[in-house]
Protein backbone atom coordinates (compact mmCIF):
# COMPACT_ATOMS: atom_id res chain seq x y z
CA UNK A 1 0.00 0.00 0.00
CA UNK A 2 1.31 3.29 -0.81
CA UNK A 3 1.74 6.43 1.47
CA UNK A 4 -1.70 8.00 0.65
CA UNK A 5 -3.52 4.71 1.15
CA UNK A 6 -2.03 4.17 4.57
CA UNK A 7 -2.94 7.64 5.70
CA UNK A 8 -6.49 6.92 4.52
CA UNK A 9 -7.23 4.22 6.03
CA UNK A 10 -5.28 5.65 9.25
CA UNK A 11 -7.92 8.66 8.66
CA UNK A 12 -11.22 6.65 8.60
CA UNK A 13 -10.40 3.75 10.86
CA UNK A 14 -6.99 3.24 12.10
CA UNK A 15 -4.44 0.86 10.72
CA UNK A 16 -4.51 -1.47 13.31
CA UNK A 17 -8.25 -1.77 13.59
CA UNK A 18 -8.39 -2.49 9.93
CA UNK A 19 -6.05 -5.41 10.23
CA UNK A 20 -7.72 -6.96 13.36
CA UNK A 21 -10.82 -6.50 11.38
CA UNK A 22 -9.08 -8.51 8.50
CA UNK A 23 -8.13 -11.02 11.22
CA UNK A 24 -11.77 -11.04 13.20
CA UNK A 25 -13.83 -11.56 9.51
CA UNK A 26 -10.80 -14.94 8.72
CA UNK A 27 -9.20 -12.72 5.65
CA UNK A 28 -11.80 -13.67 2.67
CA UNK A 29 -10.07 -10.41 0.95
CA UNK A 30 -7.05 -12.81 0.61
CA UNK A 31 -8.90 -14.83 -1.77
CA UNK A 32 -10.91 -18.32 -0.04
CA UNK A 33 -10.14 -21.27 -2.15
CA UNK A 34 -6.31 -20.23 -3.05
CA UNK A 35 -5.65 -23.42 -1.42
CA UNK A 36 -7.89 -26.06 -2.60
CA UNK A 37 -8.89 -28.57 -0.38
CA UNK A 38 -7.86 -26.39 2.61
CA UNK A 39 -9.81 -24.97 5.39
CA UNK A 40 -10.55 -21.42 5.40
CA UNK A 41 -11.42 -19.37 7.95
CA UNK A 42 -9.80 -18.03 11.17
CA UNK A 43 -6.91 -20.22 12.73
CA UNK A 44 -8.04 -18.90 16.20
CA UNK A 45 -11.53 -21.10 16.72
CA UNK A 46 -9.44 -24.29 15.40
CA UNK A 47 -9.32 -26.96 18.08
CA UNK A 48 -5.90 -28.08 19.15
CA UNK A 49 -6.45 -32.30 17.75
CA UNK A 50 -6.00 -35.05 20.42
CA UNK A 51 -4.28 -37.20 17.78
CA UNK A 52 -1.92 -35.80 15.32
CA UNK A 53 -0.36 -37.69 11.95
CA UNK A 54 3.00 -36.28 12.06
CA UNK A 55 5.29 -34.29 14.30
CA UNK A 56 8.42 -33.02 14.66
CA UNK A 57 10.17 -30.17 16.77
CA UNK A 58 10.10 -27.81 14.34
CA UNK A 59 7.45 -27.38 11.81
CA UNK A 60 8.54 -25.48 8.03
CA UNK A 61 5.73 -23.73 6.00
CA UNK A 62 7.23 -23.43 2.90
CA UNK A 63 10.33 -25.19 1.34
CA UNK A 64 12.01 -22.15 -0.96
CA UNK A 65 15.17 -20.70 -0.31
CA UNK A 66 14.11 -19.57 3.45
CA UNK A 67 12.63 -22.79 4.36
CA UNK A 68 15.62 -24.70 3.16
CA UNK A 69 18.26 -22.60 5.08
CA UNK A 70 15.86 -22.74 7.85
CA UNK A 71 15.67 -26.69 7.51
CA UNK A 72 19.45 -26.78 7.60
CA UNK A 73 20.09 -24.89 10.62
CA UNK A 74 17.57 -26.77 12.59
CA UNK A 75 18.90 -30.01 12.18
CA UNK A 76 22.58 -28.72 12.66
CA UNK A 77 21.05 -27.34 16.20
CA UNK A 78 20.00 -30.80 17.14
CA UNK A 79 15.91 -30.75 16.46
CA UNK A 80 13.87 -32.64 13.97
CA UNK A 81 12.73 -30.67 10.91
CA UNK A 82 9.40 -31.36 8.76
CA UNK A 83 9.31 -29.11 5.47
CA UNK A 84 5.76 -28.76 4.14
CA UNK A 85 5.95 -27.41 0.42
CA UNK A 86 3.11 -26.68 -1.41
CA UNK A 87 4.80 -27.18 -5.19
CA UNK A 88 5.75 -30.25 -6.20
CA UNK A 89 9.23 -29.28 -6.25
CA UNK A 90 11.19 -27.11 -3.87
CA UNK A 91 13.13 -23.92 -4.44
CA UNK A 92 9.97 -21.64 -5.02
CA UNK A 93 11.02 -18.38 -6.43
CA UNK A 94 14.70 -18.80 -5.52
CA UNK A 95 15.16 -21.31 -8.06
CA UNK A 96 13.68 -18.92 -10.80
CA UNK A 97 15.98 -15.91 -9.47
CA UNK A 98 19.77 -15.39 -10.36
CA UNK A 99 21.16 -16.63 -7.26
CA UNK A 100 22.42 -13.83 -6.44
CA UNK A 101 23.47 -12.11 -2.65
CA UNK A 102 24.22 -8.85 -1.19
CA UNK A 103 26.95 -8.37 1.59
CA UNK A 104 29.70 -5.78 2.13
CA UNK A 105 32.92 -6.45 3.18
CA UNK A 106 33.78 -9.85 2.13
CA UNK A 107 36.42 -11.80 0.65
CA UNK A 108 34.63 -11.41 -2.68
CA UNK A 109 34.33 -7.91 -2.76
CA UNK A 110 37.74 -7.49 -2.02
CA UNK A 111 39.12 -10.10 -4.80
CA UNK A 112 36.44 -8.78 -7.39
CA UNK A 113 36.37 -5.45 -7.41
CA UNK A 114 37.50 -1.72 -6.41
CA UNK A 115 35.80 -2.01 -3.11
CA UNK A 116 38.59 -2.82 -0.38
CA UNK A 117 37.08 -0.67 2.55
CA UNK A 118 32.78 -1.55 1.80
CA UNK A 119 31.42 -2.10 5.45
CA UNK A 120 28.24 -3.55 6.99
CA UNK A 121 27.21 0.06 7.83
CA UNK A 122 27.64 1.38 4.59
CA UNK A 123 25.03 -1.31 3.46
CA UNK A 124 22.82 -0.66 5.96
CA UNK A 125 22.57 2.68 5.14
CA UNK A 126 21.97 1.79 1.35
CA UNK A 127 19.08 -0.16 2.29
CA UNK A 128 17.78 2.51 4.80
CA UNK A 129 18.13 5.52 2.28
CA UNK A 130 15.98 2.97 -0.38
CA UNK A 131 13.41 2.33 1.79
CA UNK A 132 12.51 5.95 2.32
CA UNK A 133 11.55 5.28 6.01
CA UNK A 134 9.52 2.69 5.53
CA UNK A 135 11.83 -0.21 7.24
CA UNK A 136 12.30 -1.27 10.49
CA UNK A 137 16.48 -0.10 11.01
CA UNK A 138 16.72 -3.03 13.73
CA UNK A 139 15.76 -5.63 11.14
CA UNK A 140 17.63 -4.22 8.40
CA UNK A 141 20.78 -3.09 10.33
CA UNK A 142 20.46 -7.09 11.49
CA UNK A 143 20.36 -8.01 7.94
CA UNK A 144 23.22 -5.64 6.83
CA UNK A 145 25.38 -6.51 9.55
CA UNK A 146 24.98 -10.35 9.04
CA UNK A 147 25.10 -10.02 5.23
CA UNK A 148 28.61 -11.16 5.83
CA UNK A 149 28.24 -13.84 7.38
CA UNK A 150 25.61 -15.09 5.41
CA UNK A 151 28.56 -15.57 2.66
CA UNK A 152 30.62 -17.73 5.05
CA UNK A 153 27.94 -19.71 6.23
CA UNK A 154 26.94 -20.41 2.17
CA UNK A 155 30.91 -20.96 1.32
CA UNK A 156 30.65 -23.44 4.18
CA UNK A 157 28.00 -25.36 2.91
CA UNK A 158 28.90 -25.78 -0.56
CA UNK A 159 28.76 -22.63 -2.19
CA UNK A 160 31.36 -20.08 -4.03
CA UNK A 161 31.12 -16.35 -5.72
CA UNK A 162 32.84 -15.62 -8.99
CA UNK A 163 32.18 -12.31 -9.43
CA UNK A 164 30.59 -9.46 -7.89
CA UNK A 165 28.64 -6.26 -9.62
CA UNK A 166 26.71 -3.08 -8.49
CA UNK A 167 23.22 -1.56 -8.55
CA UNK A 168 22.37 1.25 -10.89
CA UNK A 169 21.88 4.35 -9.53
CA UNK A 170 19.23 5.48 -7.50
CA UNK A 171 18.97 9.40 -7.85
CA UNK A 172 18.57 10.42 -4.22
CA UNK A 173 20.91 7.90 -2.81
CA UNK A 174 24.57 9.19 -1.51
CA UNK A 175 26.67 7.52 -4.15
CA UNK A 176 29.37 6.25 -1.70
CA UNK A 177 26.83 3.98 -0.67
CA UNK A 178 26.46 2.59 -4.07
CA UNK A 179 29.13 -0.12 -4.26
CA UNK A 180 29.51 -3.30 -5.78
CA UNK A 181 28.11 -5.69 -3.36
CA UNK A 182 26.19 -8.35 -5.58
CA UNK A 183 27.58 -11.72 -5.43
CA UNK A 184 27.13 -14.16 -8.67
CA UNK A 185 26.85 -17.83 -7.34
CA UNK A 186 29.31 -20.03 -9.57
CA UNK A 187 28.29 -22.77 -11.77
CA UNK A 188 27.24 -20.80 -14.65
CA UNK A 189 28.92 -17.98 -16.03
CA UNK A 190 30.53 -15.02 -14.12
CA UNK A 191 26.93 -13.04 -15.54
CA UNK A 192 24.02 -13.73 -13.38
CA UNK A 193 21.22 -15.53 -15.26
CA UNK A 194 17.54 -16.17 -14.74
CA UNK A 195 17.83 -19.72 -13.21
CA UNK A 196 20.75 -19.63 -11.94
CA UNK A 197 19.07 -19.86 -8.33
CA UNK A 198 18.79 -23.20 -8.85
CA UNK A 199 22.70 -24.10 -7.70
CA UNK A 200 21.95 -22.01 -4.87
CA UNK A 201 18.69 -24.29 -4.06
CA UNK A 202 20.21 -27.66 -5.67
CA UNK A 203 23.14 -27.46 -2.96
CA UNK A 204 21.32 -26.32 -0.09
CA UNK A 205 18.20 -28.50 -0.33
CA UNK A 206 20.51 -32.17 -0.99
CA UNK A 207 22.16 -31.12 2.40
CA UNK A 208 19.31 -30.33 4.04
CA UNK A 209 17.91 -33.69 3.18
CA UNK A 210 21.62 -35.19 3.97
CA UNK A 211 21.30 -33.58 7.33
CA UNK A 212 17.77 -35.45 7.56
CA UNK A 213 15.26 -32.51 7.12
CA UNK A 214 12.00 -34.55 6.11
CA UNK A 215 10.21 -32.32 2.99
CA UNK A 216 7.14 -33.17 2.09
CA UNK A 217 5.76 -31.73 -1.60
CA UNK A 218 2.61 -30.98 -2.65
CA UNK A 219 1.64 -30.87 0.89
CA UNK A 220 -0.38 -27.31 0.99
CA UNK A 221 -0.75 -25.95 4.68
CA UNK A 222 -4.62 -24.17 4.56
CA UNK A 223 -4.52 -23.30 8.76
CA UNK A 224 -2.24 -22.40 11.90
CA UNK A 225 -2.91 -24.39 15.25
CA UNK A 226 -2.92 -22.25 17.82
CA UNK A 227 -3.54 -22.71 21.56
CA UNK A 228 -4.01 -19.83 23.62
CA UNK A 229 -2.07 -21.17 26.00
CA UNK A 230 1.05 -22.65 24.72
CA UNK A 231 0.62 -20.80 21.14
CA UNK A 232 1.02 -22.24 17.64
CA UNK A 233 1.04 -25.79 18.46
CA UNK A 234 1.28 -27.26 14.99
CA UNK A 235 -0.65 -26.91 11.41
CA UNK A 236 -3.36 -28.68 9.39
CA UNK A 237 -2.71 -29.23 5.93
CA UNK A 238 -3.45 -31.41 2.35
CA UNK A 239 -1.42 -34.32 2.04
CA UNK A 240 -2.44 -37.54 -0.80
CA UNK A 241 -5.68 -36.18 -1.01
CA UNK A 242 -6.63 -35.71 2.97
CA UNK A 243 -6.42 -33.43 5.63
CA UNK A 244 -3.58 -34.11 8.08
CA UNK A 245 -2.60 -32.65 11.50
CA UNK A 246 1.19 -31.90 11.96
CA UNK A 247 2.48 -31.29 15.47
CA UNK A 248 5.09 -28.27 16.03
CA UNK A 249 6.91 -29.35 19.26
CA UNK A 250 9.24 -26.28 19.39
CA UNK A 251 7.36 -23.82 17.16
CA UNK A 252 6.43 -23.00 13.18
CA UNK A 253 8.32 -20.93 10.81
CA UNK A 254 6.45 -19.44 7.81
CA UNK A 255 8.70 -19.46 4.74
CA UNK A 256 5.92 -19.35 1.92
CA UNK A 257 7.15 -15.93 0.18
CA UNK A 258 4.67 -13.40 -0.90
CA UNK A 259 1.22 -12.69 -2.26
CA UNK A 260 2.58 -12.16 -6.03
CA UNK A 261 -0.28 -14.05 -7.48
CA UNK A 262 -3.20 -13.33 -5.36
CA UNK A 263 -4.85 -10.40 -7.42
CA UNK A 264 -7.03 -10.07 -4.09
CA UNK A 265 -4.31 -9.25 -2.03
CA UNK A 266 -2.97 -7.32 -4.49
CA UNK A 267 -5.88 -4.72 -4.83
CA UNK A 268 -5.90 -4.43 -0.92
CA UNK A 269 -2.35 -4.14 -0.10
CA UNK A 270 -0.12 -3.01 -3.07
CA UNK A 271 -1.77 -1.31 -6.00
CA UNK A 272 1.31 -1.65 -8.57
CA UNK A 273 1.76 -5.45 -8.38
CA UNK A 274 -2.33 -5.40 -9.31
CA UNK A 275 -1.15 -3.49 -12.13
CA UNK A 276 1.80 -5.46 -12.86
CA UNK A 277 -0.95 -8.97 -12.98
CA UNK A 278 -3.19 -6.93 -15.35
CA UNK A 279 -0.89 -5.42 -17.64
CA UNK A 280 2.30 -7.19 -17.54
CA UNK A 281 3.66 -10.56 -16.25
CA UNK A 282 4.41 -11.79 -12.99
CA UNK A 283 7.43 -14.12 -12.86
CA UNK A 284 7.78 -15.75 -10.03
CA UNK A 285 6.48 -19.27 -8.12
CA UNK A 286 2.86 -19.52 -8.82
CA UNK A 287 2.77 -21.22 -5.44
CA UNK A 288 3.46 -17.40 -4.01
CA UNK A 289 -0.40 -16.35 -3.26
CA UNK A 290 0.22 -15.32 0.47
CA UNK A 291 -0.59 -18.25 2.15
CA UNK A 292 1.22 -17.50 5.44
CA UNK A 293 0.59 -14.02 5.87
CA UNK A 294 -3.20 -15.21 5.68
CA UNK A 295 -2.90 -17.98 7.99
CA UNK A 296 -1.20 -15.32 10.60
CA UNK A 297 -3.21 -12.91 10.13
CA UNK A 298 -6.41 -14.70 11.06
CA UNK A 299 -4.56 -15.53 14.48
CA UNK A 300 -4.26 -11.19 14.57
CA UNK A 301 -0.84 -10.84 13.18
CA UNK A 302 0.83 -7.74 11.89
CA UNK A 303 1.84 -6.41 8.59
CA UNK A 304 4.84 -4.53 7.86
CA UNK A 305 6.19 -2.33 5.00
CA UNK A 306 3.18 -3.28 2.29
CA UNK A 307 2.90 -1.79 -0.72
CA UNK A 308 6.76 -2.07 -2.68
CA UNK A 309 7.08 -4.93 -5.78
CA UNK A 310 9.98 -6.66 -7.20
CA UNK A 311 9.21 -4.43 -10.78
CA UNK A 312 11.33 -4.99 -13.43
CA UNK A 313 11.25 -3.75 -17.20
CA UNK A 314 10.06 -6.13 -19.64
CA UNK A 315 12.27 -4.93 -22.18
CA UNK A 316 16.01 -3.89 -22.25
CA UNK A 317 15.28 -0.34 -24.43
CA UNK A 318 16.72 2.65 -22.34
CA UNK A 319 16.92 1.23 -19.22
CA UNK A 320 20.60 0.13 -17.19
CA UNK A 321 21.36 -3.65 -18.37
CA UNK A 322 20.18 -6.02 -16.14
CA UNK A 323 23.35 -8.46 -16.49
CA UNK A 324 26.73 -7.82 -16.95
CA UNK A 325 26.65 -9.34 -20.53
CA UNK A 326 23.81 -7.14 -21.97
CA UNK A 327 24.55 -4.11 -23.73
CA UNK A 328 23.58 -0.89 -23.62
CA UNK A 329 20.20 -0.45 -25.91
CA UNK A 330 19.80 3.19 -26.83
CA UNK A 331 16.50 4.89 -26.26
CA UNK A 332 14.47 6.71 -24.07
CA UNK A 333 10.65 6.54 -21.71
CA UNK A 334 7.95 9.29 -22.34
CA UNK A 335 4.49 9.39 -20.39
CA UNK A 336 1.01 9.84 -22.40
CA UNK A 337 2.09 13.99 -22.45
CA UNK A 338 5.07 12.40 -24.46
CA UNK A 339 7.62 13.38 -21.56
CA UNK A 340 10.43 12.05 -19.98
CA UNK A 341 10.25 11.65 -16.41
CA UNK A 342 12.81 9.43 -15.14
CA UNK A 343 16.42 8.56 -15.44
CA UNK A 344 15.44 5.37 -17.56
CA UNK A 345 18.78 3.86 -16.41
CA UNK A 346 18.02 4.21 -12.81
CA UNK A 347 17.80 0.73 -10.73
CA UNK A 348 15.54 -1.33 -11.89
CA UNK A 349 12.34 -1.26 -9.15
CA UNK A 350 13.13 2.40 -8.76
CA UNK A 351 12.29 2.87 -12.62
CA UNK A 352 9.65 0.90 -12.63
CA UNK A 353 7.57 2.69 -9.70
CA UNK A 354 8.45 6.02 -11.58
CA UNK A 355 6.40 4.50 -14.09
CA UNK A 356 3.69 3.15 -12.14
CA UNK A 357 3.16 6.93 -10.36
CA UNK A 358 2.81 8.27 -14.37
CA UNK A 359 -0.98 9.24 -14.90
CA UNK A 360 -2.60 5.82 -16.41
CA UNK A 361 0.72 4.44 -15.45
CA UNK A 362 1.47 4.67 -18.73
CA UNK A 363 4.79 5.12 -20.37
CA UNK A 364 6.23 4.08 -23.87
CA UNK A 365 9.89 3.29 -25.01
CA UNK A 366 11.37 5.45 -27.81
CA UNK A 367 13.66 3.86 -30.30
CA UNK A 368 15.17 4.74 -33.76
CA UNK A 369 15.93 2.34 -36.36
CA UNK A 370 19.86 2.24 -35.10
CA UNK A 371 18.61 0.59 -31.60
CA UNK A 372 16.55 -2.39 -34.04
CA UNK A 373 19.39 -2.78 -35.55
CA UNK A 374 20.41 -4.45 -32.71
CA UNK A 375 17.99 -6.91 -32.78
CA UNK A 376 15.14 -8.46 -30.90
CA UNK A 377 16.96 -11.00 -29.05
CA UNK A 378 19.18 -8.06 -27.21
CA UNK A 379 16.41 -5.15 -27.48
CA UNK A 380 13.30 -7.37 -26.29
CA UNK A 381 14.64 -8.29 -22.73
CA UNK A 382 15.22 -10.92 -20.37
CA UNK A 383 11.96 -12.45 -20.14
CA UNK A 384 10.94 -12.75 -23.28
CA UNK A 385 13.06 -11.38 -26.52
CA UNK A 386 11.31 -10.32 -29.29
CA UNK A 387 11.62 -11.37 -33.45
CA UNK A 388 14.58 -10.86 -34.74
CA UNK A 389 13.33 -7.77 -36.70
CA UNK A 390 10.56 -7.31 -34.67
CA UNK A 391 8.49 -8.54 -37.48
CA UNK A 392 6.07 -10.23 -35.12
CA UNK A 393 5.68 -7.47 -32.94
CA UNK A 394 5.16 -4.68 -35.36
CA UNK A 395 2.04 -7.22 -36.87
CA UNK A 396 0.87 -8.37 -33.73
CA UNK A 397 0.68 -4.10 -32.85
CA UNK A 398 2.66 -4.46 -29.52
CA UNK A 399 5.35 -2.15 -31.52
CA UNK A 400 4.26 0.74 -33.06
CA UNK A 401 6.31 2.21 -35.68
CA UNK A 402 6.20 5.35 -38.10
CA UNK A 403 8.51 7.17 -40.37
CA UNK A 404 8.48 10.46 -38.46
CA UNK A 405 8.41 11.37 -34.88
CA UNK A 406 4.86 13.04 -35.00
CA UNK A 407 3.37 10.02 -36.96
CA UNK A 408 4.82 7.94 -34.34
CA UNK A 409 2.81 10.32 -31.71
CA UNK A 410 0.06 9.52 -33.07
CA UNK A 411 -0.03 6.20 -33.05
CA UNK A 412 0.86 5.96 -29.57
CA UNK A 413 -1.66 8.90 -28.91
CA UNK A 414 0.52 11.22 -27.16
CA UNK A 415 1.18 15.05 -28.26
CA UNK A 416 2.59 15.49 -31.01
CA UNK A 417 4.21 18.63 -30.46
CA UNK A 418 5.65 17.29 -26.84
CA UNK A 419 7.30 14.14 -28.05
CA UNK A 420 9.10 15.99 -30.87
CA UNK A 421 10.37 18.40 -28.29
CA UNK A 422 11.17 15.51 -26.42
CA UNK A 423 13.35 13.83 -28.76
CA UNK A 424 14.85 16.83 -30.21
CA UNK A 425 16.17 17.79 -26.82
CA UNK A 426 17.33 14.51 -26.49
CA UNK A 427 19.39 14.61 -29.30
CA UNK A 428 20.81 18.02 -28.30
CA UNK A 429 21.78 16.52 -25.12
CA UNK A 430 23.44 13.38 -26.87
CA UNK A 431 25.52 15.53 -28.95
CA UNK A 432 27.14 17.37 -26.48
CA UNK A 433 27.40 14.56 -24.39
CA UNK A 434 25.56 15.09 -21.06
CA UNK A 435 21.71 14.53 -20.07
CA UNK A 436 20.81 17.72 -19.14
CA UNK A 437 17.11 16.53 -17.49
CA UNK A 438 18.02 13.50 -15.47
CA UNK A 439 21.62 13.04 -16.02
CA UNK A 440 21.63 9.86 -17.72
CA UNK A 441 24.88 8.36 -18.24
CA UNK A 442 24.54 5.03 -20.30
CA UNK A 443 22.95 4.55 -24.12
CA UNK A 444 23.55 8.32 -24.62
CA UNK A 445 22.59 8.05 -28.60
CA UNK A 446 20.51 9.93 -30.80
CA UNK A 447 17.07 9.08 -31.64
CA UNK A 448 17.68 10.35 -35.16
CA UNK A 449 17.35 7.36 -37.78
CA UNK A 450 14.08 6.64 -39.02
CA UNK A 451 11.89 4.35 -39.13
CA UNK A 452 10.84 5.08 -35.11
CA UNK A 453 9.59 2.56 -32.59
CA UNK A 454 7.53 2.67 -29.51
CA UNK A 455 6.44 0.02 -27.27
CA UNK A 456 4.33 0.21 -24.49
CA UNK A 457 6.69 -0.40 -21.21
CA UNK A 458 5.89 -3.59 -18.42
CA UNK A 459 6.90 -4.85 -15.80
CA UNK A 460 8.19 -8.34 -15.55
CA UNK A 461 7.27 -8.78 -11.78
CA UNK A 462 8.91 -10.56 -9.28
CA UNK A 463 7.34 -10.76 -6.42
CA UNK A 464 5.55 -8.15 -4.04
CA UNK A 465 7.59 -6.59 -0.89
CA UNK A 466 5.86 -6.62 2.41
CA UNK A 467 4.84 -9.14 4.63
CA UNK A 468 4.44 -10.02 8.56
CA UNK A 469 5.61 -8.18 10.85
CA UNK A 470 8.40 -9.59 12.98
CA UNK A 471 11.05 -8.44 15.68
CA UNK A 472 14.58 -8.95 15.68
CA UNK A 473 14.12 -13.13 16.97
CA UNK A 474 11.89 -13.37 13.50
CA UNK A 475 8.56 -13.79 15.48
CA UNK A 476 5.59 -12.94 14.09
CA UNK A 477 3.66 -9.99 16.12
CA UNK A 478 0.06 -8.99 16.63
CA UNK A 479 -1.87 -6.30 16.10
CA UNK A 480 -1.50 -5.12 19.78
CA UNK A 481 2.15 -5.22 18.98
CA UNK A 482 2.85 -8.29 20.92
CA UNK A 483 4.88 -12.13 19.85
CA UNK A 484 2.23 -14.62 18.63
CA UNK A 485 4.15 -17.28 20.42
CA UNK A 486 5.71 -20.21 18.86
CA UNK A 487 5.31 -18.87 15.52
CA UNK A 488 8.22 -17.21 13.40
CA UNK A 489 8.54 -15.63 9.67
CA UNK A 490 11.43 -15.12 7.25
CA UNK A 491 12.34 -14.14 3.75
CA UNK A 492 9.52 -12.47 1.33
CA UNK A 493 6.90 -13.72 3.36
CA UNK A 494 8.25 -11.06 6.68
CA UNK A 495 8.07 -7.62 5.95
CA UNK A 496 9.92 -4.24 7.65
CA UNK A 497 13.03 -4.70 5.92
CA UNK A 498 12.17 -3.13 2.39
CA UNK A 499 10.61 0.16 1.72
CA UNK A 500 8.45 0.95 -1.27
CA UNK A 501 10.29 -0.69 -4.15
CA UNK A 502 12.98 -3.64 -4.23
CA UNK A 503 16.82 -2.40 -3.23
CA UNK A 504 18.49 -4.12 -5.88
CA UNK A 505 19.29 -7.49 -7.18
CA UNK A 506 20.42 -10.44 -3.84
CA UNK A 507 18.47 -8.39 -1.35
CA UNK A 508 15.68 -11.18 -1.29
CA UNK A 509 18.02 -14.28 -0.71
CA UNK A 510 19.82 -12.25 1.68
CA UNK A 511 16.62 -12.41 3.80
CA UNK A 512 15.78 -15.57 2.83
CA UNK A 513 19.25 -16.48 4.05
CA UNK A 514 19.72 -14.50 7.14
CA UNK A 515 15.98 -14.45 8.61
CA UNK A 516 15.92 -18.54 7.38
CA UNK A 517 18.51 -18.69 9.90
CA UNK A 518 18.14 -16.35 12.60
CA UNK A 519 14.71 -18.49 12.94
CA UNK A 520 15.63 -21.73 13.01
CA UNK A 521 17.69 -20.55 15.37
CA UNK A 522 15.71 -18.73 18.10
CA UNK A 523 12.87 -21.50 17.29
CA UNK A 524 15.26 -23.74 18.39
CA UNK A 525 15.44 -22.20 21.46
CA UNK A 526 12.15 -22.89 22.47
CA UNK A 527 11.08 -25.64 25.07
CA UNK A 528 8.79 -28.40 23.67
CA UNK A 529 5.36 -28.11 25.03
CA UNK A 530 4.91 -31.10 25.90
Amino acid sequence: MNRKGEAILTNKIGRRSFIKGMAVAGVAVAGAGVLTGCRSGSSSGSAVPTKWDKEADIVIVGGGGTGIVAAIVAREKGSSVIVLEKAAMVGGTTSLSGGVIQAAGTKFQKEFTRYQDDTPEKHYEYWMQAAEGLADPKLVKAMAYNAPSNIDWLVAHGLTYVSVYGVAPIPYIDPELMTDRIHVPGGAGKAAKAGTGQIHVKILYELAQKKGAEFMLETPVGELIYDPKKGVVGVRAQSGGKEIAVKAKKGVILATGGFDHNKDMAKTFSPQQFWAMETGAVLSAPTNTGDGIRMAMALGADLAAMGGTIGVPFYNVAIAPLSQDIPEVPGIYVNKYGLRFVNEATHYAYCMRAVFNQEGHEAWAIFDENTKNMGGEVIGGIFKPWSHDLSKEIADGSIKTAGTIRELAAKIGVNADNLEYTVNRWNSDTAKGKDTMFNKQLGLKPIARAPFYAAKVKEGNLGTCGGLKINTKGQVMNVEGKVIPRLYAGGMCAGGFIGPYYPGSGTAIAATVYFGRLCAQNACQEQPWE
